[in-house]
């Protein structure tokens, strides 16, 4: 049995990047980006005018002005020929030659021609975006790595752009396992549970990924499995099991993947909730076989495979730091993931909440967390006021 660190740094030493694929952004939300985004002009291009209003020069101390001409946005930039006039100018429009003021016409009144200044409080560059203030060419503008939200796109746009380079994402099959498990639309018998696991997993995995899903149950028969397995395999880039993978009598999984001769990296962690956990490949596919348990299953899920497959997409991820606000008390030698509900201090600290599961099929705990921390195995005893990784849920 290896150690939950040991587990991690296993699957993502064997995990590679995702292939990449050109789109028109338009059907990039929510892809990773596979390429830097860099900026083909400084921006602004130009001292860009910020309020409709007249541009003025600051040579002069007056405050009557003969209006010379008008400074559309998208127009070429006009010239001030006169220091004692100014040239009405709109917003996004280039600021004048010879003009260093911007007032707004909230600040004026204008009348035959003439703008009059309400107050002489203004000051130079005054409502003016200066050119290049906010980055400059060629400058890494979204690195790749990042998820493509509407911010990012905007951006992606404001550069020309109508294509980019994105991670592909990995086919998906879930597969369940268990006699006792029904279907949500029949009729079940008091030995027997409805399936839960697949459609926890599904929504995560969804969270983090517009992923193509497909989702298998198999009973516990060992033909059947590995029938079942080998489907996915063929069809996946990514196996999900959930049950059968611990000590019972009718746990066949991990005999099926034996059978179908995939390379185990290791079965079973010294971490509570999900011990029985098991991770291996066969040629470029990877396997996950979790826990029957909905909590165990969850965490394995959340810790791990969403892990490697941030690795996996290119995914520019940082740890979350968290604080402990509760003492947890903890005497097993396994590292212990713990269910928390988030909150903020007023100075903005990330500060978790545990919330104890009665045992780990207590799924309705899970209800009311956002996420989990890790206390490593070395400890007993965990602190309030202690930081601790957090991962949330997605």
């Amino acid at each position: 049995m290896i150690s939950a660190q040991e587990a991690i740094n296993l699957i993502l030493k064997t995990t590679s990047l995702a292939g990449k694929l050109n789109k028109p952004i338009e059907q990039c939300y929510g892809k990773i980006l596979a390429q830097n985004i860099y900026a083909f002009r400084a921006h602004p291009a130009f001292d860009r005018v910020m309020m409709d209003g007249i541009a003025i020069s600051n040579k002069t101390q007056n405050r009557f002005f003969k209006i010379e001409d008008v400074q559309r946005a998208g127009s070429a930039k006009l010239t001030l020929k006169d220091h004692n006039s100014c040239i009405e100018v709109m917003t996004g429009s280039s600021l004048p030659c010879g003009c260093d003021i911007v007032i707004p016409y909230e600040e004026i009144k204008i009348k035959d021609g003439i703008a009059t200044i309400k107050d002489q409080g203004y000051q130079y560059k005054d409502f003016i975006h200066k050119k290049e203030s906010d980055y400059k060419k060629d400058q890494v503008l979204v690195p790749k790595g990042t998820r493509i939200t509407s911010t990012v796109l905007g951006i992606i746009a404001s550069q020309g752009i109508s294509e980019v380079e994105v991670f592909s994402l990995p086919k998906i099959s879930i597969i369940s396992s268990g006699n006792e498990l029904k279907e949500l639309n029949e009729d079940i018998q008091e030995h027997q549970i409805y399936k839960s696991n697949p459609y926890a997993i599904e929504s995560e995995l969804k969270n983090f990924n517009d992923f193509e899903i497909q989702k298998f149950h198999i009973q516990d028969d060992l033909d059947e499995t590995i029938e079942v397995i080998q489907k996915a395999l063929n069809s996946s880039d990514i196996i999900i099991l959930s049950g059968g993978v611990s000590k019972g009598k009718f746990d066949f999984i991990p005999t099926a993947l034996e059978k179908l001769k995939v390379e185990k990296i290791f079965h079973r962690v010294s971490q509570r909730p999900g011990k029985p956990l098991y991770y291996g490949k066969k040629d470029n596919k990877q396997i996950f076989a979790l826990p029957g348990n909905p909590v165990s299953s969850l965490v394995c899920l959340r810790v791990y495979v969403l892990s490697s497959l941030e690795k996996r997409l290119g995914f520019n991820f940082k740890k979350k730091i968290g604080i402990l606000t509760k003492e947890i008390t903890f005497k097993n030698d396994l590292t212990y993931f713990v269910s928390v509900k988030e909150s903020f201090s007023e100075d903005g600290k990330l500060l978790l909440e545990p919330i104890l599961t009665n045992t780990s099929g207590d799924f309705n705990s899970l209800c009311h967390s956002t996420g989990l921390i890790e206390l490593p195995k070395d400890r007993q005893v965990f602190s309030p006021g202690e930081s601790f990784t957090y991962y949330p849920w997605n």
